[in-house]
């Protein structure tokens, strides 16, 4: 899972406590021996990050399994390899749809910034057009699957019904 997407909508606001500096000019070795221990803080450092509500609901629906989507693929009778493909199909097909959601919904944000809202769309786009190659070389692993005689025309024919679910 590309990270990027996952952490899509975080902020943070790091929190960092200096030690306080004694005034080396009006400081004698006295002083400084005495109050050391009531003066000097020990730096308490730390990143605070919060999530969109819509981020916890995405983070929380990644860790669902992905059983249920794909029973009718392990029911299949398929070859293992087939069903991998299968799967790796629908996990791809997946990726493709949020990416594209997430274009839409930053072609419709108004407020951003032209160049920043430039940069993102690209970025985007980019990441698309890798997932489409994956996912046409993971329908061409199939037809190769077939061309090698590892599975019949007729599985073939249910490889392809599953996958365009």
């Amino acid at each position: 899972m590309n990270i990027t997407t996952q952490f899509s909508n975080f902020s943070y606001t790091p929190t960092v406590v200096p030690a306080p500096r004694p005034d080396s000019a009006n400081v004698t070795d006295e002083s400084l021996e005495s109050s050391s221990a009531a003066t000097t803080a020990i730096p308490a450092e730390g990143v605070k990050v919060s999530l969109s509500g819509a981020s916890i609901q995405k983070s929380a629906d990644d860790k669902k399994p992905q059983a249920k989507s794909n029973a009718d693929i392990e029911s299949s009778g398929l070859p293992d390899q087939t069903q991998k493909t299968l799967k790796m199909i629908r996990e791809i097909k997946r990726q493709i749809e949020e990416k594209q959601q997430e274009l839409q919904a930053l072609m419709a944000d108004q407020n951003m910034d032209p160049e920043i809202k430039k940069s993102k769309v690209g970025a985007l786009v980019t990441e698309i057009a890798t997932l489409s190659a994956g996912l046409a070389t993971a329908n061409n692993a199939l037809v190769k699957q077939a061309r090698e005689n590892k599975i019949s025309p007729d599985e073939l024919q249910q490889a392809q019904q599953l996958a365009a679910k």
